[in-house]
């Protein structure tokens, strides 16, 4: 399998990540369930964490020690966070956008799911949110990796996905861009860096791999090109 990497991420051996392309994930989307999964990166091997995705808001947080992994693959969450090294944070995604985060003072690593729903929810808002509750995080010293995801060129939406937006209090005018009556290209990358920077994000800090799975399907699986996929690519990120 092929794991895609961005150096702006940085770590300098404190972290490992990746963004994974077709042959990363799961090979049935439906099969959501723990069944001892694990990611080999540079010789290691961690044992993989996820969730339930629901395309909503819900931060889950890795702790160890008495949580068990099994406990946690059900759970509903769009994002997870974790200090605890060895252990890699992963998403699955088919167009949606998966998102790294890394704070190198705290050493606290995250992963988001963001689709249109959970970035109309505030994901990625609210995983920084919790980072900084329960890790004691600082925005502005924290990094974020924007992954392949499906890119405006591709992402027509309608009035549904404007309305919530709307209701998210994300500036439409800004992330989206009229296509035509009722129809309009909407900019994942743009609407999430949007949020990360509300959380106090510096702007340089928030670096894009700019690829969009829906033009790439040689590479990538897509759910808007391809219709209904039975396969996921795995994004992950793990603390050293």
């Amino acid at each position: 399998m092929k794991f895609l990497r961005m150096e702006a991420l940085g770590g300098d051996g404190v972290i490992f990540h990746g963004f994974g392309t077709r042959g990363s994930g799961r090979e049935n989307a439906c099969n959501r369930q723990w069944r001892g999964q694990t990611v080999q990166w540079a010789g290691e091997e961690f044992p993989l964490v996820s969730t339930r995705q629901v395309h909503g808001n819900g931060v889950v947080i890795w702790e160890g020690g008495s949580q068990k992994l099994e406990e946690i693959w059900p759970q509903e969450g769009d994002a997870l966070i974790t200090r605890i090294p060895g252990y890699a944070l992963g998403v699955f995604t088919a167009d949606c956008l998966p998102i790294l985060l890394f704070d190198p003072v705290k050493r606290v690593v995250g992963i988001v799911h963001a689709g249109w729903r959970g970035t109309a929810k505030g994901i990625s808002l609210k995983a920084i949110e919790k980072m900084t509750e329960f890790f004691h995080c600082q925005g502005e010293n924290m990094i974020a990796a924007l992954g392949p995801a499906i890119g405006p060129c591709c992402y027509e939406v309608d009035a549904p996905v404007k309305e919530a937006f709307a209701a998210g209090e994300l500036p439409w005018d800004l992330v989206a861009t009229r296509h035509r009556r009722d129809k309009w290209s909407l900019d994942l990358y743009r609407a999430n860096a949007y949020l990360l920077q509300k959380e106090g994000l510096k702007r340089e800090n928030i670096h894009r791999l700019e690829l969009c799975t829906s033009c790439r399907r040689d590479i990538f699986c897509s759910y808007r090109a391809e219709g209904k996929v039975l396969e996921e690519q795995l994004s992950f990120i793990a603390l050293q």
